[in-house]
């Protein structure tokens, strides 16, 4: 073997002892992410839903320390994700498994909370199991040995914490609502609220709100307030409202919200989580009317007569049936009491009533409702009734006729006139006027009759002359009769036109006379010629 040869093998040997020391010499960075959790604003009340706001912190441990930016490698925590745990806690977690992302040094968030606390959680401090899931790179090799940094991620799992402290407080719920309020009508609504929580509240206010416009209370208000003052925990106070509920409104349940301002333990004001209940508008009772007969005629008083039946679903005490008037029927008096009415029940009603003389025959709608107190003794009326009554023509009452209707010039007479009551009332006090003019007069014009009853007939007699003065011609003499009904009130019954007629003077022809005259002579001759005899 040459000298040369074994030269250069030394020298490679010696090249390649040179490599080996670099690659041991290679730098490396290690550490770890340390997170923990934290929620400052951690006090909550039991009966609320909160968001917890929890912050993430990640301090980090470093062993190896390096460069910068590969120290931020090993200690940043990458894809954080929190699951939140109910555990053994009364308190309710509603969130589910939140993506966080990278966390690096420092403090991230606030990520939120979802948490349920019950009305019954008792005070005290409660720690929510969180599970923490993330990747971290735990070492990064470096240096001139090496193509770059290098590193590799692993993942990894821990639990951790976080507290709530649950106070004591007052806290409020809506344990019975009775409602007497009717649609179309107001009543008493008692509210009675309860303290839940576990503090006394101090110079507390409940607050009562109608978010639906057919329901309000006191003068048209959607909400009331109540003052309670001290109400100390586990006690019940029953609020007393007055609601109306709207004509037009049906029966069912309506929507209230409440909530009480109080003055905490230490002294702070506090405003309740809403209180929501419902609102029963009880059924407006219904009522009909049947059995309607009505007696009516233009231009007199009559009388309008049915029965007003309860249709349910309550008893009604003081029940009164009001009548408007309707048009030219008016009522002497308005209002019929008909007194308690059962459901199902029904009661008669009367009404006396006028029908003006510019009234036209036809149907009429009445206009009805109902005033009554129901069970509470709150007053209610009822919708409108309109039942549908007829108004006959006015009645002719009687027909006149004359029995001799012809008469002379320059006569005394007896005007004989028949009258018939057609109708199927009764008249008394019958009284006839004979209205005359020239060339009729009269000494005898007043007829009397004591009473008419439906279809009898009477005559009337009237002394009537004729002036001498009259001519032969047709004409007329009017009788005016007034009579009594039998509701006692005098009426012109009419103006009736009779009509007569006047006869020319009866004179003998010429040869009548001459028949005459001749007579006269033959009976002269004889007794002139009996007479010479006797001589």
């Amino acid at each position: 073997m040459s000298e040369r040869f074994v030269v250069l093998v030394m020298a490679v040997l010696i090249a390649l002892a040179g490599v080996t020391p670099a690659v041991v010499a290679a730098d490396q960075v290690t550490g770890s992410p340390d997170i923990s959790l934290q929620a400052p604003a951690n006090e909550v009340a039991p009966g609320t839903d909160v968001e917890l706001p929890v912050y993430v912190s990640n301090e980090g441990r470093l062993q190896e320390s390096g460069p910068d930016g590969l120290v931020a490698r090993v200690t940043t925590a990458r894809a954080v994700r929190l699951t939140a745990r109910d555990s053994e806690t009364p308190i309710e977690v509603n969130t589910g498994t939140y993506p966080v992302g990278n966390v690096p040094e420092g403090t991230s968030g606030p990520i939120p909370l979802s948490l349920t606390i019950p009305e019954d959680t008792p005070p005290g401090t409660y720690r929510i199991p969180v599970r923490v899931r993330y990747s971290y790179a735990p070492s990064v090799d470096y240096g001139s040995g090496t193509d770059g940094p290098e590193y590799r991620y692993v993942d990894r799992r821990e639990t951790l914490a976080v507290s709530v402290i649950v106070r004591d407080r007052a806290q409020f719920a809506i344990v019975d609502v009775d409602s007497a309020a009717r649609v179309s009508g107001d009543g008493p609504v008692s509210i009675t609220v309860r303290n839940t929580g576990t503090a006394p509240a101090r110079a507390a206010t409940l607050r009562v709100h109608s978010s639906d416009d057919e329901v309000t209370f006191g003068s048209g208000a959607d909400r009331s307030d109540a003052f309670a003052g001290t109400w100390a925990p586990g006690e019940n106070r029953t609020f007393e409202f007055r609601a109306t509920v709207a004509g037009d409104a049906v029966s069912r349940q309506y929507p209230l919200n409440g909530t009480v301002a109080f003055t905490g333990v230490a002294g702070v004001e506090h405003m309740s989580r809403p209180l929501n209940a419902g609102l029963q508008a009880r059924p407006e009772t219904s009522f009909s009317v049947g059995n309607l007969s009505a007696e009516l005629h233009v231009d007199e008083p009559g009388t309008i007569r049915g029965e007003i039946r309860n249709e349910g679903p309550i008893a009604v005490d003081d029940a009164v049936v009001v009548f408007r008037s309707a048009g030219s029927v008016t009522a002497t008096d308005r209002a019929a009491s008909v007194g308690r009415l059962d459901p199902g029940e029904s009661r008669s009603f009367t009404f006396d009533v006028d029908v003006g003389s510019a009234a036209s025959a036809g149907d009429r709608q009445l206009n009805l409702s109902v005033r009554y107190r129901d069970p509470q003794g709150t007053r209610h009326r009822s919708d409108p009734l309109t039942p549908t009554v007829s108004v006959d023509p006015e009645r002719d009452w009687l027909r006149l006729a004359a029995q001799n209707a012809t008469f002379g010039i320059d006569t005394d007479n007896r005007l004989a006139v028949r009258v018939e009551n057609t109708e199927d009332v009764a008249l008394s006090n019958l009284r006839a006027r004979l209205e005359t003019e020239p060339p009729f007069s009269t000494e005898s014009r007043l007829a009397y009759v004591d009473q008419l009853d439906p279809g009898e007939t009477e005559t009337l007699a009237f002394g009537l002359t004729v002036s001498e003065d009259g001519v032969a011609t047709r004409s007329s003499i009017a009788v005016t009769v007034t009579a009594e009904r039998p509701d006692g009130e005098r009426i012109t019954v009419d103006t009736f036109v009779v009509p007569v007629s006047v006869a020319a003077e009866q004179r003998a022809s010429d040869t009548t006379l001459l028949a005459i005259g001749a007579l006269v002579a033959v009976v002269a001759m004889i007794g002139g010629w009996w007479w010479l005899r006797r001589r």
